[in-house]
């Protein structure tokens, strides 16, 4: 396979895993530049990333954190932003004490999947009502439950999985300096976190792809399963793919 270029985060005041998901080849064609975003948490929007995100008609946000991240650190946003909360949870940060850890960050990945299909139905139902305006999606760090949403919207769309891990690997790079400051909070509070946390090793994106494959066979079956019928399926790839 060439080499591809994975998207860089996008130079924000607040956000440091903000990314447009647009220029993967994808089949016949590439993703479509300037539709689909993937972020980190959406906290310290200044002005002037509000202003950016305004002009270029981000202004639909899908906020997959838990409902007590929501309730804590709730999203810089102003009412002319269109806000949808798709709460799932990371058995973490809905936890008052940080107790429960998975082993593996492929087991919480497995799990995501099989416990939040209303929640991916309703992520697929509002793309596909933004009638292919450009939207974000986003949890606290941009790398779980926004990597999982990401992965499946690529592997519907035709995306090379080599690509798709590789997208999810760079959130480690692109958060780098907020994990250090995270672990460093989280220590001085008392807590022993697992470095997995504040990883995102390619092979656990893998593992979970495999899992995905062996369980329903493609990223469309697991839709199907969520709930999504053929039409909207179709719309989103239309969404997602621009034809060369």
């Amino acid at each position: 396979m060439e080499t591809i270029a994975i998207s860089k985060p996008i130079k924000m005041d607040g956000p440091h895993n903000f990314r447009d998901l647009g220029g993967y080849p994808a089949g016949k064609g590439k993703i479509r530049r300037g539709c689909f975003f993937r972020s980190d948490g959406l906290t310290g929007l200044s002005q002037a990333d509000r202003d950016w995100m305004m002009q270029r008609g981000i202004t639909c946000v899908l906020d997959l954190r838990s409902k007590r991240e929501m309730e804590n650190t709730p999203d810089s946003l102003t009412p002319e932003f269109d806000y949808h909360a798709i709460s799932m949870s990371d058995r973490m940060n809905d936890k008052e004490d940080g107790s429960e850890f998975p082993d593996c960050l492929s087991d919480l990945y497995i799990r995501i999947l099989n416990t939040h299909k209303h929640e991916f139905y309703t992520v697929v139902k509002t793309l596909v009502e933004r009638k292919g305006k450009p939207a974000v999606f986003h949890c606290a760090v941009g790398k779980d439950r926004t990597g999982v949403t990401a992965m499946l919207l690529l592997l519907l769309a035709g995306v090379p999985e080599e690509i798709i891990l590789q997208d999810y690997a760079v959130s480690e790079k692109n958060m780098k300096e907020t994990f250090h400051m995270q672990k460093e909070l989280l220590k001085k509070a008392g807590w022993n976190v697992p470095d997995l946390l504040f990883e995102s090793p390619a092979g656990e994106m893998e593992r979970t792809i495999h899992y995905l494959k062996q369980t329903w066979g493609s990223a469309e079956n697991y839709l199907k399963e969520c709930g999504v019928n053929d039409s909207d399926i179709e719309i989103l790839k239309s969404y997602l793919v621009e034809t060369e």
